[in-house]
């Protein structure tokens, strides 16, 4: 029977495959036998990469306070308590993405654990999301010899992302509507399982989008999904669910790669992917070297081999015409932009000019102007959003209404509502530098949230700085997932930024006692060992705080980052009079409200 492809479901966040890649890097040299297949999984469990379901009561502590450290010892008392059936498989299916996207080789019987060139890429500090995961997902094919996830004998033919790169392709180049809508992606993109088979995928979405209705569209996917498993009879909900839920997987995985480009509004509604336009000409020079077909190997370590050099596949623009042929193309993307908005390029002051000639550049050097083109066609396009969003009393008000509406809340991705809260900072204006860390495509849009070692978004004003975290986390366990890395955030971004006072303002739908409670002590006490400014508000109460400043807005009347640093600081000093941590969030909501 057929089987849709995912990339991994063990791991729904791919960047938090980084810190499975640290840890296991610990254990690079040794043997991946079934002692150390436990130890990567008991190592997880005290770096809180994985929390079992199940935690000895004893332990509970450990999970209270995000704070304190989990022994070895205790970590690997808490994997015990599981009773696995198979206790080693656990570290195996840990291991698989990472074995499987290229970053590590680690299986039992084969050689000793080793971190690939691309995987310590990763593992650096400065490391590039977009470049790390194009080459990562440009050598993932189906089936390989490496695992036998995906076999020949039930159909697979693929190279996913080149082979997503052409269906999108070619339904552009014969469709009016571009790109695939989130249903269309999930129906067609985990079904396409042979090369071969793109023509015939492309006829069937143009056929899917014939269907005149939601009954008639709804009733083609389910005997789409039919035909592709080969069912005759009733289909399971669960083989249903799972064409969408590795449909979801996928764009995760795939935008990262900064080649696909998804596009829809605050809510995630209208949305479609398609082809990165600032990277087209490289597409196109991909899709015509490659046709998706699979490499095939006369050996896994033919095909380690492979997975572990970094320059392989060859790309097209390895090739000095094909490189400049692509930066032609994206500065003319750039130039013909700057014309449409009015904008002055040589305003712009940057190493290499727009005009910079490019006959007589060396490849590296041509490589490091391809770069920095990149760099100027995103500021170009996150600087006219800012011209856009400033003082835009439309779209002020359909934040509010956003912020102020649960059910549109629960509908946002994490990365979604970092966005919101970071245009949102941006209408009010004043700023300096309004500096958000999730990480972004080419037109400065979120394929991510924020890493979790840093603040959500940098605030950077006259008067003050700030960082600004927020959380869509509404349960009983805020305070055990948020407060700690808050305060700490708050702590490092104090030490970088000495000389103007620093607060923090925490944005939640909804925000527990608890961490009211532990907020209120690290501004009325201390945190380690220093006062902190810290500023809980629900989205409701930011909401009200925007109405306020939209106000001025319509009389004409500049906001200014005095007036802001003075609503902050009345909201953290009420917490020094407040009896107790209640009448604190008490005070918060009065002053916000009225």
């Amino acid at each position: 029977m057929k089987k849709p492809w995912s990339i991994s479901t063990t791991v729904r966040n791919p960047e938090r495959l980084r810190d499975f890649l640290r840890v296991l890097k610990t254990l690079e040299g040794k043997e991946f036998n079934e002692d150390n297949q436990i130890l990567f999984q008991v190592l997880l469990i005290k770096e809180r990469l994985y929390k079992p379901n199940n935690i000895p009561l004893k332990y509970k502590k450990y999970y209270e306070d995000v704070e304190r450290k989990i022994p070895i010892k205790v970590a690997r008392q808490i994997f015990e308590y599981q009773e696995y059936q198979d206790p080693p498989m656990r570290g195996r299916q840990s291991v698989n993405p990472l074995n499987k996207l290229g970053f590590a080789i680690a299986r039992q019987g084969y050689d000793s654990i080793r971190i690939t060139n691309l995987g310590n890429l990763f593992l650096n500090e400065d490391y590039d999301i977009g470049y790390i995961f194009f080459r990562s997902l440009l050598k993932l094919q189906f089936p390989n010899p490496w695992s036998n996830d995906f076999s020949k004998k039930d159909g697979f033919n693929i190279m996913p992302l080149i082979g997503v790169l052409h269906l999108i392709y070619e339904l552009d180049r014969c469709e009016v509507k571009k790109g695939l809508s989130k249903k269309e992606f999930c129906l067609f993109v985990p079904t396409l399982i042979n090369f071969e088979q793109i023509e015939e995928q492309v006829k069937k979405i143009i056929n899917y989008r014939q269907q005149k209705g939601k009954t008639e569209k709804e009733k083609f996917a389910k005997q789409y999904i039919k035909e592709f498993y080969g069912i005759s009879g009733d289909i399971t909900d669960k083989k249903i669910n799972n064409i969408f839920d590795y449909g979801d997987n996928i764009i995760r995985y795939l935008r990262l790669t900064k080649y696909l480009q998804v596009r829809s509004d605050a809510l995630g509604e209208h949305w479609r992917i398609d082809l990165e336009p600032t990277r087209l000409t490289q597409i196109e020079q991909i899709i015509k070297k490659y046709n998706g077909q699979m490499f095939r190997f006369e050996s896994i370590k033919d095909y380690l081999d492979w997975i572990a050099d970094i320059d392989l596949p060859e790309l097209p623009w390895e090739k000095i015409g094909k490189l400049r042929e692509i930066i032609e193309n994206l500065r003319k993307t750039i130039i013909d932009y700057s014309n449409a908005k009015g904008l002055k390029l040589d305003g712009v002051k940057k190493k290499y000019s727009i005009s910079e000639k490019i006959e007589l550049m060396p490849k590296k050097e041509l490589l490091k102007y391809l770069e920095e083109l990149r760099k100027m066609n995103l500021e170009l396009k996150v600087s006219e959003k800012k011209k856009e969003l400033k003082y835009n009393s439309e779209q002020i008000n359909k934040t509010i209404k956003i912020l102020e509406d649960p059910k549109q809340i629960k509908k946002l991705e994490p990365e979604q509502f970092e966005k919101l809260i970071n245009d949102a900072l941006l209408m009010i204006d004043d700023e300096l530098l309004i500096k958000p860390n999730f990480p972004v495509d080419d037109n400065g849009e979120p394929i991510s949230h924020a890493p979790g070692k840093k603040a959500d978004i940098e605030c950077y004003y006259e008067s003050f700085n700030a960082t600004c975290e927020v959380t869509l986390d509404r349960s009983n366990r805020q305070w055990v997932r948020e407060t700690q890395p808050v305060m700490r955030h708050l702590r490092e971004f104090e030490n970088s930024n000495i000389g103007k006072e620093a607060i923090c303002i925490f944005i939640a739908p909804s925000i527990n006692n608890d961490t009211y409670s532990i907020f209120f002590n690290s501004v009325v006490h201390e945190y380690d060992g220093r006062k902190q400014k810290i500023v809980p508000i629900t989205t409701q109460q930011f909401a009200n705080i925007l109405r306020k400043l939209l106000k001025n807005i319509e009389k004409e009347e500049k906001n200014t980052h005095e007036e802001l640093l003075k609503l902050f600081n009345e909201l953290i000093n009420k917490a020094e009079v407040a009896r107790g941590f209640t009448e604190w969030a008490n005070m918060i909501q009065k002053i916000v409200m009225a």
